[in-house]
């Protein structure tokens, strides 16, 4: 109650000064992230994880083990029985799925699938390990395990074709690096956070943690950094370069948020953002698209047209953008060398092409990340079926979310006819 009310109180002032502030903004985005992860594919995803997780409670009486244990059996038998490469889910199964997680997906909505064990401990039990006691868990490690598994899978999802963005934007929303230790692997989850936060629009989310991760990387200069540079491919570079270059980064990724929000402020912001990042990146010699692209827009806007060109022509040979968006960057030289750098800026090279190609980079970065390696190298028990099992969660997923339409339930109906009144009767029941 007393939140609702400093809520009211805040939007009620911003209301009266004619602009929003930064804590209404912060707050409207962080309701609509969770508009964003409340549809039925994600819901089925995180009621597939909560099957898993919680078939590793060892106290049975434990509340929330309760609501679900009878609703998850299917799920755990298919599971087991399903082999991707070899079999598909059949309109029984993903029915019967559909039928168990409409049971329950008012109370999927509603909790936190943290309470239970981690996933990896999951599908430990799953393969043989004892059950865990839960009164007997670490709180601290507990969730430092949870921070890295939310963090690999947002990364692991987010380059797949079946899953991607939406399921990547659920992990991340999972993620609590203000709850971790100060460490490398903190500043490193909380730069992913900002970075899927920025790809779904939520910007004040996404500039709020990349604000905190660079007054942190201010404080703390002499760190190691083994996991950012095996992050970035910045192998080659010192934990002295490597830091200069991901505060860089924290500061480019926060200055395109600052570019795609609405106010006159946040446009300043932005610019600034992005002189900082150049400056860093120079200093190490670093020479990248975003290098290149932020560059570009810096001399545009500051009515340096002639400066912007090298960049410009640098950015058009990259092979990581499409014949279209060269071409696009190809009309921004054409509209400087005719003294047209608005044109520019309005058009072609305006902030959504900008954005785009940004993400573009970055998912490029994250593709070559092999996550089943990084998982092995960190002694990650059963990586091997873990990978295998988020497959199945995929195959599931795409089965069941086909019921939640009618049209293709009466489909599934006339399916189940034409092979015959046996499964005819065993669905009247699923009806």
């Amino acid at each position: 109650m007393k939140n609702l009310i400093l809520l009211i109180c805040i939007i009620v002032f911003a209301g009266c000064s004619g602009e929003k502030t930064d804590e209404v903004l912060l707050q409207l985005d962080k309701e609509k992230l969770e508009e964003n992860i409340n549809y039925d594919k994600i819901v089925f995803y995180k009621f597939a994880k909560i099957a898993v997780r919680s078939n590793a409670v060892l106290d049975t009486n434990m509340e929330e083990y309760q609501k679900f244990s009878s609703q998850t059996r299917n799920i755990l038998k298919t599971m087991d029985q399903l082999d991707t490469n070899k079999k598909s889910i059949s309109v029984m199964e993903a029915l019967r799925l559909y039928n168990d997680y409409r049971k329950v997906k008012k109370l999927v909505k509603t909790t936190d699938e943290d309470v239970f064990p981690s996933l990896v401990q999951g599908f430990n039990v799953m393969y043989g390990a004892p059950k865990v006691d839960m009164n007997a868990v670490d709180a601290k490690e507990k969730t430092r395990v949870q921070n890295i598994e939310h963090a690999i899978l947002s990364m692991a999802v987010l380059t797949t074709r079946d899953l991607g963005q939406p399921f990547a934007l659920y992990e991340c929303s999972k993620t609590q690096p203000e709850l971790l230790d100060d460490s490398e692997i903190k500043t490193l989850l909380e730069f992913v956070r900002g970075f899927l936060f920025f790809g779904n629009n939520l910007y004040y989310l996404s500039e709020d943690g990349l604000s905190r991760n660079i007054k942190w990387l201010d404080k703390n200069e002499s760190i190691p950094m083994p996991y950012t540079k095996a992050f970035f491919g910045w192998r080659n570079l010192s934990d002295s370069q490597a830091h200069t270059a991901f505060h860089g980064m924290n500061y480019l990724f926060r200055g395109f948020d600052r570019m795609r929000m609405e106010r006159k402020v946040d446009e300043e912001r932005s610019l600034a953002d992005f002189d900082s990042f150049v400056k860093d990146m120079n200093k190490l010699g670093l020479e990248t698209e975003l290098v290149w692209l932020a560059d570009a827009y810096l001399n545009l806007k500051r009515e340096k047209p002639k400066k912007a060109i090298p960049a410009l022509e640098k950015l058009k040979t990259s092979p990581l953008f499409s014949d279209s968006e060269r071409e696009a960057i190809q009309k921004t030289i054409d509209y400087v060398k005719d003294r047209e750098p608005d044109a520019a800026l309005k058009g072609v090279y305006d902030k959504a092409f900008m954005a785009r190609l940004a993400s573009k980079y970055m998912i490029s970065v994250l593709a070559k990340i092999d996550w089943e390696k990084v998982m092995r190298e960190n002694n990650v028990p059963h990586t091997k079926e873990i990978f295998a099992n988020i497959n199945k969660f995929k195959e599931m997923s795409n089965a069941v979310s086909q019921y939640t339409q009618p049209s293709t339930i009466e489909n599934g109906k006339k399916e189940i006819t034409n092979k015959g009144s046996e499964l005819l009767d065993k669905a009247k029941s699923l009806w």
